[in-house]
């Protein structure tokens, strides 16, 4: 009986914190929009937490929709809103040729990265792109879409760090922030985050057998099946 009235107290990250404490500023405009967020050294220093928290409160807030960086520059109040949540249907009507684009730039690298990756990744990389594999598992689990998107991104970045060579990596890392919605707009919609989980789990299998060419494979129907995904939620004209 007892145990209906209760639900388990859910361990908060750092990162999650500031990241709200941020978006309530954000959403009661004490930021205007297209004004500059402090700087991390600034946030390390009012909220007292480290650089690592900081970044991932800034991506989880970008991913959301509230912010948008800028490289050198800063993070910038996008929206008293986000966008996390609204309709997908639009935002597709709007960018399919960018979002198209984008796949393509993914679908001619990273079948190649995942066979590199395959015959060259270290135990050490494997146990960080286990851990962050177990991660996205759980948050899908839990239905943390923010976490979830940003945590699908890693996956494959860290597949390009896999392969030892810097230059690729620098570019799958440069992937990830030249288009933050290509990366949100498969996993909102309903359903596509178990599926890319059962994807990765697969590519995952690949790369530690060090199979490069299963890998490739896999890595080459997970990337076209989301574009497909995405053209049966609108994407197709």
């Amino acid at each position: 009986m007892c145990a209906k009235m209760f639900k388990p107290i859910k361990k908060v990250r750092v990162s999650e914190t500031a990241a709200k404490q941020l978006e309530e500023l954000i959403k009661n405009k004490t930021f205007a929009e297209g004004e500059p967020l402090p700087s991390e050294r600034q946030l390390m220093k009012e909220l007292q937490v480290g650089r690592g928290s900081i970044r991932e409160a800034l991506r989880i807030l970008e991913i959301k929709g509230f912010i948008e960086t800028q490289p050198g520059i800063g993070a910038f109040v996008k929206s008293y809103e986000g966008d996390i949540f609204s309709p997908l249907s639009t935002w597709l009507t709007d960018n399919y040729e960018a979002l198209r684009h984008f796949f393509e730039v993914r679908s001619l690298l990273e079948p190649s990265t995942a066979r590199m990756a395959s015959e060259r990744i270290s135990a050490e990389d494997f146990e960080e792109l286990l851990k962050t594999h177990e991660e996205f598992k759980k948050t899908v689990a839990e239905g943390d879409l923010p976490r979830a998107i940003m945590l699908d991104a890693d996956f494959h970045r860290l597949i390009g760090k896999a392969t030892g060579n810097k230059v690729l990596a620098s570019i799958m890392d440069a992937l990830y922030k030249s288009m933050i919605e290509g990366w949100k707009a498969p996993l909102k919609i309903p359903g596509q985050p178990n599926k890319s989980l059962k994807e990765h789990e697969e590519i995952l299998a690949a790369i530690k057998n060090r199979d490069g060419e299963l890998a490739a494979q896999l890595m080459t129907s997970h990337l076209s099946e989301a574009l497909k995904t995405l053209g049966d939620a609108g994407l197709n004209k």
